[in-house]
């Protein structure tokens, strides 16, 4: 069986994508110096190879290239100069507005809203119960339970961490039940995706982390073997956005 680990007030559960260092970014000259004013928590999508740098000029570092199409979240709010502060897969820099437009869930590319509200519906039905240990073990069976899964495919089944790293590691595997991983903030992930904690992460466990899922549209509460809040003030976790198959 599939448990959870509990820890000083906290609960931990038992049980990348593209590499951006090869592709080359979108010439970013001539450039604009005034653009729109996007407040801290908002996604934004690329709309070409997108340079991530160290601060708001052509002459800072590039610390990465954000991949086309790939979402950012705005880590300040920013953007009159037409740099934006935001952060993509774990790093905080700031790129060129000229290059970026707002994404919502609807829009975030393969959302699917019916798969979503499946596993949502599915997840809720341990609402009111107490956390007993096993957000793995009941995170897995909302994924199984609500037959979204496509037919012969085996669900993933470890601990928190296991499953969360898993699945960022394996990008053929989440396609094949349905998933992508997304770069969002806790205040905007799309509802019914799975979200993964890391090792200490919010006070969860330092053994195994946290696994639950997102219930509503508002990126408010989640559920695994109990609901409740999102946590919002300790760093962004893996986040998997149900697809469309």
């Amino acid at each position: 069986m599939v448990a959870c680990a509990l820890g000083a007030g906290a609960v931990g559960c038992a049980a990348s994508g593209e590499d951006s260092s090869s592709l080359v970014a979108s010439n970013e000259d001539p450039l604009t110096t005034t653009g729109p004013t996007y407040q801290a928590g908002t996604i934004l999508r690329t709309t070409a190879n997108l340079n991530l740098r160290s601060a708001g000029s052509t002459s800072a570092t590039i610390l990465r290239v954000i991949p086309n199409g790939s979402t950012v979240t705005v880590r300040i709010t920013s953007g009159a100069n037409a740099w934006v502060a935001v952060r993509f897969n774990g790093y905080d820099g700031w790129a060129y507005t000229g290059y970026l437009v707002k994404a919502s869930a609807s829009s975030l590319s393969g959302y699917s809203s019916t798969r979503a509200g499946k596993l949502a519906n599915e997840a809720l039905r341990v609402n009111g119960r107490a956390p007993g240990g096993y957000c793995a073990l009941e995170t897995s069976n909302s994924v199984v339970w609500s037959g979204i899964l496509p037919g012969g495919v085996t669900w993933y089944r470890g601990n928190a961490i296991d499953i969360s790293e898993y699945m960022s590691a394996n990008v053929s595997y989440d396609k094949k039940v349905g998933f992508r991983q997304i770069n969002v903030s806790p205040n905007s992930i799309p509802k019914g995706s799975i979200i993964g904690w890391r090792r200490g992460q919010c006070g969860y466990s330092s053994k195994y982390g946290h696994i639950e899922i997102s219930v509503d549209s508002t990126s408010t509460r989640a559920c695994s073997d109990f609901c409740g809040s999102i946590k919002k003030t300790c760093g962004s976790p893996y986040v998997f956005m149900p697809t469309t198959i």
